[in-house]
């Protein structure tokens, strides 16, 4: 079984975002970085898929938890669940030449001459697996060993530790070699501690208690919403603002036009605006010339309203149900 994984709408909103924060504004590299960041972190996981093909079937794979224990949330990149011991995945894409030393426990990337030091991803693991045997604890599940493993994904990644440093030797790997060790992990675990039955319990609890980090992205980042660039952006060059004239959407840098452009400027202001907008909203946010317009390309959408004349909203929450 597969918890499926999908783009998280962080990276999705910080995207949205960065496009509508205007090109002159002070704190546009600011976010561009934190996109590439928090973007590069999701390739990673992604580009695991390959790897867990040469694991065993029954694994129960869940993505992306994030779940509240003792009033904090920890977060998990990637669990797997099995009859005998459960793993965390902790999943790092960087390039570089990777270090993990012990004398101050720390974790360093040197990359093009620059030398940075990171927080050590084996101490970010091995508090996820105290708050994961809190929640075990917590639903009274049986006591089941969790192993952690930090994934270094990145290919070009030249990866080492300190002679002395043991912990990392045992759980920083490369994504080649998670097959040998799960096999190792395996042998050491070879009595299963729950049933079928309890595996599937304690997956289904675990996306039960998940929830995404979905936070109001322009507070997060104090952002003014009166500061984002209004408009239908052009769908084929990107970035170039598009008119309304005799029902489509027209752009004057390639001469597309669209019946449909408007949708994803509005999934833009229900990410980063509000879920729900009024005639005059639309037709402000929109560029159009009247809000009769705004009013038949809402009421085309056929989207939930509620209230009436000018105090009549609509629901924009549907147009984000198949958004990645």
């Amino acid at each position: 079984m597969k918890k499926q994984r999908k783009t998280p709408i962080f990276i999705t909103k910080l995207s949205k975002l960065v496009r509508r924060i205007p090109p002159n504004h002070f704190r546009k590299e600011e976010f561009q970085e934190q996109l590439r960041n928090h973007s590069s972190g999701f390739k990673g996981e992604q580009s695991l898929e390959y790897f867990y093909r040469y694991l065993p079937k029954d694994i129960h794979f869940l993505h992306g938890l994030r779940i509240q224990q003792d009033k904090y949330y920890f977060q998990m990149d990637t669990l797997l669940i099995t009859p005998c011991f459960i793993t965390i995945l902790e999943i790092k894409y960087m390039a570089g030449h990777l270090l993990f030393e012990d004398q101050f426990f720390q974790f360093i990337r040197t990359y093009e001459g620059k030398e940075e030091a990171f927080a050590n991803p084996i101490d970010q693991v091995n508090r996820q697996q105290y708050h994961l045997s809190k929640i075990l604890d917590q639903y009274k599940l049986p006591s089941i060993p969790i192993e952690t493993l930090v994934v270094m994904t990145h290919p070009s990644a030249i990866v080492e530790s300190s002679p002395t440093y043991k912990e990392a030797k045992e759980k920083v790997i490369k994504s080649s070699s998670l097959q040998q060790k799960f096999e190792s992990l395996a042998r050491k675990y070879p009595n299963p501690i729950l049933t079928q039955k309890q595996v599937k319990k304690l997956t289904r609890l675990l996306v039960k208690l998940s929830s995404s980090y979905d936070p109001d992205i322009c507070e997060l980042f104090q952002v003014k919403k009166n500061e984002l660039a209004k408009g239908v952006f052009c769908p084929k060059c990107s970035h170039s603002i598009m008119r309304y004239e005799w029902g489509k959407w027209h752009c004057n840098s390639c001469y597309t036009s669209s019946k449909t452009a408007h949708i994803e400027a509005l999934q833009d202001y229900a990410l980063l605006i509000s879920k729900k907008i009024t005639n005059y909203e639309c037709a402000l946010y929109l560029n159009l010339s009247s809000s009769s317009q705004a009013y038949h390309l809402l009421r085309s959408l056929n989207l939930p309203a509620s209230g009436t004349n000018r105090s009549r909203h609509y629901h924009l929450t549907p147009l984000l149900e198949n958004l990645q």
